[in-house]
């Protein structure tokens, strides 16, 4: 099967790219390196440097005639959103109704979007969050995720196009960046490995659902096989808050926990986030393989091995 990957040389597309050349497809990857790295293209996918609002996008996308998209190219910032939702929208509504257009025309009939489930639902009502859990997004961002799934689900109506929404929760494993609250693994471990201290916003109890980044690919490849479509939550059900998580990381980094301090609590953070993957058990039979123990291992030893300090 031929796949386009787009977001391929970030961090979790990098992962899905890597999944998807095991299973033997011809996989491109089409990314502006914006957020993403050369480092991450695995060398047996085609790489085509350029964003999505390219003139030259629709040609390329016809060139190659993808059987299905994956869509993981994004403006990943929530801050940004906030400051800037216009700038936020054309990124991450625009560009991708331009995509979805540009597959249609090529053949295109199956295409996967990298939703948000804790960004979507925003502050839990009730918890684990299911599917039909109400829609609040407090950001603009969520906001670009919660319009793809509606929109994706109006294509498939007029158009019959089979789309997959995977609403992940927190994501973390290698490869991962620092720069936003979501990847908040990777700050503390790079701190933690350079022997700098971690910084909680205010008393740390605020939880978030962490699942590891292989277990989504795996989710990803199952929705393909199966040409699932519809909404899918993609975490483990289980909250963990950001106090335990930097004492479980000084613990693996051999660090003392005073090198954990406490910052002043960021206004309009959600207290709780975590949701219900039991709709992926039963129709992708999917459920996460990695435990958060092993996993934040994996995740900081391999920071640990990588790059300079930060």
């Amino acid at each position: 099967m031929k796949i386009l990957v787009t977001g391929g040389a970030g961090f979790i597309g990098s992962h899905f790219v890597d999944r998807f050349v095991a299973e033997g497809h011809q996989v491109w990857v089409l990314d502006n390196l914006r957020t993403g790295t050369e480092a991450n293209l695995n060398p047996k996918a085609e790489f085509i440097l350029m964003d999505l609002k390219d003139s030259a996008m629709k040609a390329e996308v016809a060139k190659i005639r993808p059987h299905a998209v994956f869509h993981l190219a994004a403006q990943i910032d929530v801050r940004v959103s906030c400051s800037n939702p216009v700038f936020d929208a054309v990124e991450n509504i625009m560009a991708t109704l331009m995509l979805i257009e540009a597959g249609l025309k090529s053949g295109m009939e199956f295409f996967g979007f990298a939703s948000s489930g804790g960004a979507i639902y925003g502050e839990a009502a009730a918890g684990p969050q299911t599917e039909d859990h109400p829609e609040a997004p407090m950001s603009p961002y969520g906001v670009a995720k919660l319009a793809v799934d509606k929109y994706l689900h109006t294509y498939e109506i007029l158009r019959g196009l089979k789309s997959v929404s995977l609403r992940f929760s927190n994501v973390y494993g290698p490869r991962q960046g620092a720069k936003s609250e979501a990847g908040v693994v990777a700050l503390f471990a790079k701190r933690l490995r350079d022997g700098m201290p971690i910084y909680v916003n205010g008393d740390g109890l605020q939880t978030r659902d962490f699942i590891y980044v292989t277990d989504l690919a795996e989710a990803a490849s199952l929705a393909l096989k199966q040409s699932a479509t519809g909404v899918f939550n993609l975490g483990t059900g289980l909250e963990t808050s950001i106090l335990d998580l930097a004492k479980n990381l000084c613990a693996i980094a051999g660090a003392d926990t005073f090198l954990i301090r406490h910052a002043p609590a960021i206004h309009g953070e959600q207290r709780r986030s975590v949701i219900d993957p039991s709709k992926a058990a039963k129709v992708l039979v999917w459920s996460p393989r990695t435990s958060f123990a092993n996993g934040l291992k994996t995740a900081f030893d391999w920071f640990a091995a990588s790059g300079t300090k930060t």
